[in-house]
């Protein structure tokens, strides 16, 4: 069976008001990497001013001591945060989080060597599929 050195990885743009997301927002994200489910390879900030321009901030620009520790590749390129920020509102911030995805490793190489590969996947926010399925269940 064929072992990959990485699993898929998801790029996400995580938005707040304010300027950044508050302390809660790290400890959530290294409480998925303490439970093996993703491992974080970036993480950075963007924030918009009041008059429009985006600032990108590294995540040692933007914590206290006593943060969690993340250990990080920093693969988001310069290009992917701007494309990722672009529809931030003047006085808004978004963390971006590009993670892999560890639980989905080894299902990775079992469709590599089955000759088969995700050709299309679509993401359906939590919020949207609690306030669905609170509306429709029986």
């Amino acid at each position: 069976m064929t072992t990959f050195d990485y699993g898929p990885i998801e790029f996400y743009a995580i938005g707040f008001e304010g300027d950044r997301p508050g302390p809660a927002v790290l400890q959530a994200i290294d409480d998925l990497v303490a439970s093996g489910t993703v491992n974080v390879l970036d993480l950075v900030f963007a924030r918009r001013s009041p008059e429009g321009e985006i600032e990108v901030l590294e995540l040692s620009d933007t914590v206290d001591d006593g943060a969690p520790a993340l250990d990080l590749a920093g693969l988001a390129g310069q290009d992917d945060i701007l494309y990722l920020a672009e529809n931030l509102e003047p006085g808004s911030s978004a963390a971006i989080l590009v993670v892999e995805l560890l639980w989905a490793k080894s299902f990775a190489a079992a469709l590599y060597d089955a000759g088969g590969a995700v050709i299309a996947r679509e993401g359906i926010p939590a919020p949207i599929v609690n306030a669905f399925l609170a509306e429709n269940a029986d």
